[in-house]
């Protein structure tokens, strides 16, 4: 009883909230959290909102270890370890020396949204590897995430959220299992679901929106809002919300009375950078170029 009182207990915490502040630097971008952690020895048990992965940067010995169930692994974490921990899954781990490790948190409407575009299907869940599993692709962008968590100046928030986006990816690709949408889950979002959906969409694109407050908006899961969104509109809500914003700078770049880093600001972007990286991709074009091209 007093291990489901626990459990519960534990139900809303994030990856934030068992990784005391003085473990390490750790950042939140769009797509994710990264936290480089170094910790003295301890245990922790955690159920987490958020799909929580750690990737072990230097050799652990004897950690002991639980996923999902009582029964305890004891294994040795050579570097390029991964723990891949879906969200909702109880895990328990013990460590009897320093250990130093990378930890990504993931919200699950981000990995729905990029198995939106990575598979077309929104259904995924995550099969975890054995203990002990050693991923040196995910070990080469988690060092990458810690070299631009741990250097003195700030860390650029666009650069990480690419690594954040490139290690979904990854992840999608190398640990989740597809499953097949339900009959009934096949169309879009009703006309009126539909309207609601891109009323709200257009009063607040400049502000950060998730996907669960879509998902209400429309009346259904968020784990099904993105497949019928997609169906309806051509595209997963991240890139729709995009669209709007570039659409909204490119209007007040061609007026020419605003700086280009204000109007980035205005369209929700986090900085002129953001704004000149987004545009270039998504419509072949800088802001400055599109200033001048007249």
């Amino acid at each position: 009883m007093k291990r489901a009182d626990e459990v519960r207990e534990r139900a809303d915490r994030y990856v934030f909230d068992i990784i005391p502040e003085n473990a390490g630097p750790r950042k939140t971008t769009m797509r994710g959290s990264v936290i480089h952690s170094v910790r003295a020895p301890g245990s922790q048990t955690f159920l987490a909102k958020e799909h929580a992965v750690g990737i072990v940067l230097e050799p652990a010995r004897k950690l002991r270890a639980s996923l999902g169930s009582d029964r305890i692994t004891e294994y040795d974490a050579p570097a390029g370890c991964i723990v891949v921990n879906p969200a909702g899954v109880d895990s328990r781990l013990a460590w009897s020396e320093t250990r130093k490790n990378l930890v990504v948190a993931i919200p699950p409407e981000v990995l729905s949204d990029l198995a939106v575009q990575e598979f077309d299907l929104a259904n995924v869940e995550f099969e975890p590897p054995a203990f002990g599993t050693v991923d040196m692709r995910a070990l080469d962008i988690a060092q990458r995430i810690s070299v631009e968590l741990t250097r003195k100046a700030t860390p650029n928030e666009l650069f990480l959220d690419s690594l954040v986006t490139l290690f979904s990816v990854h992840l999608l690709r190398t640990y989740a299992s597809r499953m097949k949408q339900p009959p009934s889950l096949r169309g879009g979002l009703s006309a009126k679901s539909a309207r609601r959906v891109q009323e709200y969409l257009h009063e607040h694109f400049t502000q950060k929106i998730h996907v669960a407050e879509l998902a209400a908006v429309a009346g259904i899961s968020s784990n099904h809002f993105i497949h019928r969104f997609a169906k309806t509109f051509g595209m997963p809500p991240h890139r729709y919300l995009i669209n709007l914003r570039l659409d909204f700078a490119e209007k007040l770049l061609v007026e020419g009375e605003v700086p280009i880093a204000e109007i980035a600001y205005l369209a929700g972007f986090s900085d002129q950078s953001h704004l000149a990286t987004t545009m270039k991709r998504f419509r072949g074009k800088t802001p400055t170029e599109l200033r001048f091209a007249r």
